[in-house]
């Protein structure tokens, strides 16, 4: 009777005739069962140092964390929006002297633009433009948003969105000189017209307008609409108290997003505009380019900037009051039961 111990495991007795009949094993074969057992050896290794190496307090800065695949966007922000924005606003109460440049802390520079009455002329036709333009884009972009959703081959409509948002690819400069040539040929006095320029941005910004609709219009809630129908709503009165509440989310975030860039478009108003009409964006490039007079240049950007941000909040504020967030983060519209009931 002999006795083996092999490790991790419980003693077996091996009695003599056994002991007899089992055959010899070779150094080649001892090898052989080392070499199994080193991967297993090997990969409670690892594992164990992984563990250790996620129970120290720098791995859990980055474990199971979102911001470090959000570095390259914040890096990319900070450097092209947030340090120009924080270096106009420095701009905005610098005062030059010659060759050297004075911090002076007054609102100089903003007292000036607001007793100007051009300057003070030229934000309110931009204000006012890029409200028309965002309107436009809205009126005009809904139906083409309402048809693609309405679709009932969801590959063509795909195709139909790929044509749509096919401009935003392709450099604005070419495609205002396009519209610019198009209004030469058709008729030269449109040219440096308020026409010409509300044209140009419900030319430019469209897709911006269509896009966010027609992701509203393809998540809304269908049922709803047939379930008005069934009960004798006609089409007209279930698309404004059910469809077109249900794509409001859409409606604002499309005019947020158009007016924003309207309101601040230097190239439209250039070849569009002629030189006859000077919106906001003209005056701050003629002082920033064509002037010396960064400060003053500055200060109307840091005011422009103010108004579009007062602006978004108020849009967002109307948003967040109207609506609400069910499951899935979609969005829809506040007592939305009680304001289709006492319609329909």
């Amino acid at each position: 009777m002999a006795k083996t111990k092999s490790e991790g495991l419980e003693p077996v007795t091996i009695t003599s005739s056994e002991q007899t009949s089992m055959p010899a094993l070779t150094m080649e074969e001892l090898n052989a069962g080392d070499t199994v057992q080193a991967p297993k050896k090997w990969k409670q290794t690892i594992n164990h140092s992984l563990e250790t190496l996620q129970n120290t307090k720098f791995s859990k800065l980055f474990y199971n964390r979102v911001w470090p695949y959000l570095s390259p966007f914040m890096v990319v922000m900070i450097f092209l929006v947030i340090l120009p924005l924080i270096a106009i606003i420095i701009y905005s109460f610098i005062k030059p002297t010659g060759d050297s440049i004075q911090f002076q802390s007054t609102f100089a520079h903003f007292m000036e633009m607001f007793t100007n009455q051009g300057v003070m002329i030229a934000l309110g036709l931009s204000i006012a433009y890029a409200l028309i333009a965002s309107i436009l884009c809205v009126i005009i972009g809904y139906p083409i948003a309402y048809i693609m959703g309405q679709m009932r081959s969801k590959i063509f409509a795909r195709n139909i969105w790929v044509l749509v948002t096919l401009p935003i690819w392709i450099s604005m400069l070419l495609k205002v000189l396009g519209l610019q040539s198009f209004f030469y040929l058709l008729s030269p006095i449109f040219l440096g017209t308020p026409i010409a320029v509300i044209v140009g941005m419900v030319y430019m910004f469209l897709p911006f307008a269509i896009t966010p609709i027609y992701d509203a219009i393809i998540a809304r809630n269908v049922d709803l609409e047939e379930a008005a129908m069934d009960l004798g709503v006609s089409r007209t009165k279930t698309f404004f108290t059910i469809t077109l509440r249900e794509t409001m989310p859409g409606i604002l975030t499309g005019f947020s997003l158009v007016i924003v860039q309207a309101a601040t478009s230097l190239i439209v108003v250039h070849y569009l505009g002629a030189g006859k009409i000077t919106l906001i964006s003209s005056v701050i490039e003629s002082y920033f380019f064509k002037g010396s007079n960064f400060g003053y240049g500055s200060a109307i950007a840091v005011v422009l900037t103010i108004m579009i941000f007062l602006l978004m909040l108020i849009i967002r504020l109307f948003s967040n009051r109207i609506e609400k967030r069910g499951r899935g983060h979609r969005r829809s519209w506040k007592n939305w039961w009680k304001a289709r009931t006492s319609r329909l």
